[in-house]
């Protein structure tokens, strides 16, 4: 009878292993997706997921800011005929692009000028989506948060997705958007979520489909 042949010695990697490896990888991989960027800064202030610019034509009732030096020079503010004074005369502005517009200022107070557009909007916000009540609503009673624009609006749905509450703020051409977790902010988690609101802002929550 032959001696048994000695266990063989592979080099390669068990073929049972491949499963376990491909779960850790797996794992591993959904870990590193569900990680996400801070949404606040250093001061617990949350911070835009995005920040975009497009143009913008001025209209009635904005304002500019003109500082020379540490000093305030002037505000100027576009009159409900579209047209603003300048030390050189009147000049229509109603529709001209923005860079225009400071170009304008510029001339009239110095390329040194420190120049600040604001665009008028009404001292209101909006909610919209999964509240019992779509609203617009005057901010004339002073300061509001953002879940004192829920409470106005009769609250979450119970189908509302309180953890991708979005808030939209745009000033002159700048649109700032935020992702807020209400769910986590609601637990005392993360107050800084109820952000104060500024008049324009628009919050919509979405539908939780899950």
């Amino acid at each position: 009878m032959h001696p048994p042949h000695p266990a063989r010695v592979q080099s390669g990697m068990n073929p049972t292993s491949f499963p376990c490896l491909l779960i850790t990888a797996f794992l591993i991989l959904s870990l590193a997706a569900c990680a996400t960027v801070p949404t606040t800064n250093s001061a617990g202030e949350p911070i835009p997921v995005s920040h975009t610019v497009h143009p913008y034509w001025m209209a009635p009732l904005d304002t500019a800011d003109i500082q020379v030096g540490n000093e305030k020079e002037a505000t100027v503010r576009v009159t409900e005929s579209g047209t603003i004074e300048l030390k050189d005369g009147i000049h229509q502005v109603e529709g001209m692009p923005i860079d225009a517009f400071r170009a304008l200022l510029h001339r009239a107070y110095g390329a040194n000028a420190r120049i600040e557009v604001t665009e008028f909007r009404p001292n209101r916000i909006t909610v919209l989506g999964e509240v019992f009540h779509q609203i617009h609503t005057q901010l004339d009673d002073g300061p509001m948060r953002v879940m004192d624009a829920i409470a106005a609006a009769n609250g979450f749905t119970s189908l509302a997705n309180r953890r991708r509450v979005r808030l939209v703020r745009q000033n002159a051409g700048v649109v700032e958007v935020y992702d807020l977790d209400l769910r986590q902010m609601m637990l005392g988690r993360d107050i800084g979520q109820n952000m104060l609101l500024k008049p324009g802002d628009v919050i919509t929550v979405p539908r939780n489909f899950l």
